[in-house]
């Protein structure tokens, strides 16, 4: 697949995003690559899927409610499985070059709606339920990024996710820390660790990754590349984890901020706090003012985002 090439910005995170799973605990700082390290760095340049583009105006029409589609022969109880499946370290990837996407394309009127699954052992996180069948009611595709912790203490709510084809599964690290204030290893064990949890529980070995908070630096960046995953990033965040934020907030900021190609960020660990809510009006505004809801991996055009493979004997 060709990709345009463009400096990346550094994005200015918002304040919401420190709430998501716990409160971030000191100012980020540039780890030290170790002299012996096969890592590449990360020069003044980073790949990004799609450039920036002039934004659209944002519509702000209010459709009526649409009829809700019929909902799929999908097993609405979470399954009895509550352990690993699997042993052993998932398949790792081959190493690439650093892919840094905030959002799809443009020129295509497309967006995806991605939800955060991810907890600090110290405080553990629980599951919005409501979130997964107000998607299937309306026969959502989302993306699903997933921490290595949450899934080993939801077990049940990360097999029943991977059997739901609508969805996909991300890499959202092992226990969510500021990953630019660990060290090469550090970074590489957060990866893998959620790697090998996700591969236990489901056998799906994800290929995209979203930052904890958001947060990052050159060497977090081409880490990730190293263990062959894609960086998602977003540009519409929702504000979810504040607890004070309506559902009719969290729905203009998607009416307002949501444009072709864009990635939406939100929260179903029991911390988008009204998120279910304000969900159905979401959707139906978005599917009025023409969007098509894909999952991350066709917003950005990756063909293969996870592979799945059967339970090693």
């Amino acid at each position: 697949m060709n990709r345009k090439r463009m400096v990346f910005a550094i994005l200015a995170l918002t304040p919401s995003l420190w709430t998501s799973c716990i409160p971030a605990s000191s100012t980020a700082k540039v780890a030290t690559p170790s002299a012996t390290s096969m890592v590449p760095r990360v020069t003044a340049t980073a790949a990004i899927e799609h450039p920036q583009a002039p934004p659209q105006a944002s519509p702000t029409a209010t459709p009526a409610r649409t009829a809700t589609p019929t909902v799929p022969p999908v097993a609405l109880e979470l399954p009895a499985v509550a352990a690993p499946t699997r042993t052993g370290s998932a398949p790792r990837l081959p190493h690439q070059e650093v892919i840094f996407i905030r959002h799809g394309s443009r020129e295509v009127r497309k967006v995806a709606l991605t939800f955060d699954l991810c907890q600090r052992p110290e405080n553990p996180a629980g599951f919005d339920r409501e979130i997964i069948e107000v998607l299937l009611e309306y026969q959502v595709p989302a993306t699903f990024f997933v921490g290595g912790h949450w899934a080993v203490t939801h077990p049940r709510e990360t097999q029943w996710l991977a059997e739901i084809p609508l969805f996909e599964m991300g890499n959202h690290s092992w226990t969510h820390p500021d990953l630019p204030d660990l060290m090469e290893e550090e970074i590489g064990q957060q990866i893998l660790r959620a790697q090998d949890a996700i591969w236990q529980l489901t056998g799906v070995v994800p290929r995209l990754f979203r930052l904890p908070a958001g947060k990052y630096n050159d060497l977090v960046l081409s880490v990730v590349a190293w263990h062959g995953l894609y960086t998602i990033q977003w540009d519409v965040d929702t504000g979810d984890p504040v607890f004070d934020t309506t559902p009719e907030v969290l729905a203009k900021n998607v009416r307002d901020r949501t444009q072709n190609g864009s990635i939406i960020l939100m929260h179903a660990n029991g911390r988008g706090w009204h998120t279910a809510e304000a969900l159905p009006s979401m959707i139906e505004f978005l599917r009025g003012q023409g969007y098509e809801l894909v999952k991350v991996s066709e917003l950005i055009g990756l063909a293969s985002p996870s592979s799945r493979d059967e339970k090693r004997e």
